[in-house]
């Protein structure tokens, strides 16, 4: 009995750390460099496509768009 509770308790404690990462965030700046200069601000339903083109044009680049969730601008 004691042998399958600490099993339990292993396994929860595996779905929970899981659950608290998120690979594609530590996987995603890679990628996004590669195409955009700058990757900043997350998009969300208050800040999309056309805020972050209107930030990224402010600051001098010359296009912005969300991607993989995150605002990048083009240089």
């Amino acid at each position: 009995m004691n042998i399958t509770k600490t099993y339990v308790i292993f396994f929860l404690v595996v779905i929970l750390t899981n659950s608290f990462s998120n690979i594609n965030v530590l996987a995603s700046p890679v990628i996004e460099t590669s195409k955009n200069d700058v990757c900043f601000i997350p998009c969300t339903a208050r800040y999309r496509e056309y805020e972050c083109w209107f930030d990224c044009t402010y600051k001098k680049f010359k296009d912005g768009a969300c991607v993989n969730g995150r605002c990048c601008c083009k240089k």
